[in-house]
């Protein structure tokens, strides 16, 4: 499974255009920190089988994320307006 590294906004209207991207590598560090609270508390829900069933199911969509993002790799999303045009790319 690899993780996309970058995501590229593009802004173009009628006067100028500019592209940018953000490395993801700073969003996944980030984000680090909420998964290593989200498996202790994990961790802490296993200790509580009987009474923690509906939450248990809600953290396992939350350690699904990481395969939803690997799954994302190559989306492009544009929107145009009469105005401007944005085209946002994972890569």
């Amino acid at each position: 499974m690899m993780l996309p590294m970058m995501f590229w906004v593009k802004i173009h209207n009628e006067e100028h255009s500019f592209a940018f991207f953000i490395p993801l590598i700073l969003v996944y560090l980030l984000l680090l920190p909420l998964f290593v609270l989200a498996a202790l508390a994990y961790a802490v829900m296993c200790l509580a089988w009987d009474n923690t069933k509906e939450a248990r199911g809600y953290m396992m969509l939350f350690f699904s994320l990481p395969s939803l993002l690997a799954a994302a790799r190559g989306t492009e999303i544009e929107v145009r307006s009469d105005t401007s045009d944005v085209s946002l790319y994972v890569k």
